[in-house]
């Protein structure tokens, strides 16, 4: 290399790393601010629903849970397609990619929203809910399968600001209709009412911050796409399941295996070892786009995926710092002295996602490149975690431990499939 190109390269790479860290901070801010808005939501419910309806209406929101993220798995093929055409230059044909996947999101949500409305009598049998509220999820069940077609185009396109309205979308609409419902006192019905209004403006959002030649029509050949997006979409659902599984399973065996005051103190580990996941999240989404036009370009993506751990290191490792000196007062202030006997464990806690955050790339990585290797590394990892799990002798340390290490091996199981056969293949145009 000249030493003139020095200069240049560095400029390009400071450039680069600006841009991405721009982009990641602004993700960042607006899905902390949306996540906020939904803490808001929630406990403001708590508060104004009496407790039955309360209990009602985080049922039926958790199971409504369940096929959100089941739908969500068309969000990453959509991404990568986009991402593909971009790197590819083939800008032409993520006008045929948006359509295609959106034709069949519109008749698989619109067959599903149907089922669940005939059905709706049975399943509020099952879940002991009332009938109307069924009825009315069916609306949440369409809309749910169209946002993320419109949120993968956005996220392909790396116009990550949009992204991250769509996502504040869904939590103002509803904590601003469910305001005005609530005063008019229509009490569960509101808020029921008030979340599927989110739904709706955030779909709306996603459509409305599409470029207009997203709806011009495409000669590319779509039944192969959504033929490849089937296959992908299956490979996205069974990791997405796994993630789940080994981030909640550490939860189900203490509530198995302790009483009921260490398992109030282990959730509240739990939840605040979500926060230490938040950053990465965003930085994770920032990446996986561009890692899968990095790939279709022909180009290995070291520095992505070493920017990417650097970002999830520096960030969740100085909140981890912060959990290990004020764990006794987080935990005080938070949840109150009955959750003390979590404090000790706090900073370990945050040790333990740190490893399932890194774990998180590699997933992401392999999403956009062949998952079916590292989705069997995710089944492994989960019945890992349970072995240990059984295997340690029931306390929330063990607990912690079982979390920690199956995050920390799942990530060096992802960092090794890279180094000695995914790269090594890229490296040699394999």
């Amino acid at each position: 290399m000249a030493r003139s190109d020095i200069p240049k390269n560095i400029m390009r790479l400071s450039h680069f790393q600006s841009v991405f860290d721009n982009q990641t901070a602004s993700l960042f801010l607006l899905d902390g601010l949306a996540n906020v808005i939904d803490f808001a939501f929630h406990f403001w419910m708590g508060r104004v629903l009496i407790p039955p309806d309360f209990a009602i209406l985080q049922t039926l929101n958790s199971v409504a849970l369940v096929y959100v993220t089941a739908s969500g798995v068309f969000q990453p093929v959509v991404s990568r397609f986009v991402a593909e055409a971009r790197g590819k230059g083939q800008n032409d044909a993520i006008p045929a990619i948006f359509q295609v996947f959106c034709r069949a999101a519109f008749w698989l949500g619109l067959v599903f929203a149907i089922l669940v409305f005939l059905l709706s009598n049975l399943i509020a049998q099952l879940l002991n809910l009332p009938n109307w509220t069924i009825q009315l999820s069916a609306v949440l069940i369409f809309l749910s399968t169209l946002r993320p077609i419109a949120a993968g185009v956005l996220q392909g396109e790396e116009n990550f600001i949009a992204f991250g309205l769509t996502r504040l979308a869904l939590s103002l609409g509803r904590i601003l209709l469910v305001f005005f419902l609530i005063q008019t006192g229509l009490g569960l019905r509101g808020a029921v009412i008030a979340l599927l209004f989110g739904w709706l403006i955030s779909v709306l959002c996603a459509f409305l911050l599409l470029k207009r030649s997203i709806w011009t029509k495409s000669r590319t050949d779509t039944q192969s796409l959504l033929n490849e997006g089937w296959k992908l979409s299956f490979y996205a659902l069974l990791a997405y399941i796994a993630y789940m599984s080994l981030t909640s399973l550490d939860l189900v065996w203490v509530n198995q295996n302790l009483n009921g005051e260490l398992a109030g103190a282990y959730a509240s580990l739990v939840l605040l070892r979500r926060v230490v996941a938040l950053l990465p999240g965003s930085a994770v989404t920032v990446m996986y786009p561009r890692i899968a036009k990095t790939l279709a370009e022909g180009r290995l993506p070291d520095r992505l995926l070493v920017q990417t751990a650097g970002i999830i290191l520096a960030a969740s490792g100085t909140l981890s710092f912060l959990y290990f000196i004020f764990g006794d007062q987080l935990v005080a202030i938070i949840f109150g002295k009955g959750y003390q006997a979590a404090s000790p464990l706090l900073g370990w806690m945050g040790i333990a996602m740190i490893g399932v955050s890194l774990s998180s790339v590699w997933m992401n990585y392999y999403l956009a490149q062949k998952p079916r290797n590292f989705v069997i590394l995710l089944g492994i990892a989960v019945v890992l975690e349970w072995f240990l799990l059984n295997l340690f002798p029931p306390s929330m340390q063990s607990a912690v431990l079982a979390f920690g290490t199956t995050g920390w091996l799942l990530t060096l199981g992802g960092l090794s499939l890279y180094l000695f056969k995914s790269r090594r293949r890229r490296a040699e145009g394999v």
